[in-house]
């Protein structure tokens, strides 16, 4: 029984911030249009929480600026991303539910976690 249990280890994600190998694992936060899953575009790859809230905060006020023409709704509902956002992120990794985290227009802003490979320059890790 123990070589199964030991591929299903190996075969999962790291924690986030933890490594294996040449991979560590992260906060998965993106976009990608509805319906076609071979367009995402990552916003953060980030190790730790308070990365993942810098850059998905950053991600979000220049979207809100980028965009003027968003209606009241679609406004309200990043502000309100943007102003309850360690609890949003918090109850949705929480729930690991596979839905997105928010829809803009027809683009899915989504959050979860996942791997991705280490930076390594002259032979040694930056992480």
């Amino acid at each position: 029984m123990w070589p199964f249990s030991l591929l299903k280890k190996l075969s999962q994600d790291p924690p986030v911030g933890q490594t294996r190998g040449d991979y560590i694992g992260c906060y998965l936060l993106g976009t990608h249009t509805a319906g076609r899953d071979d367009d995402v575009s990552y916003i953060s790859l980030a190790t730790t929480r308070e990365a993942l809230e810098q850059d998905a905060l950053q991600y979000l006020r220049g979207f809100l600026q980028s965009h003027p023409q968003l209606n009241a709704q679609e406004r309200s509902t990043i502000e309100s991303l943007i102003e309850h956002w360690k609890e949003r992120a918090d109850a949705h990794l929480a729930a690991a539910s596979g839905k997105p985290l928010a829809l803009q227009g027809g683009a899915v802003l989504f959050l979860r976690t996942g791997m991705r490979a280490r930076k390594k320059e002259k032979g040694v890790y930056l992480e």
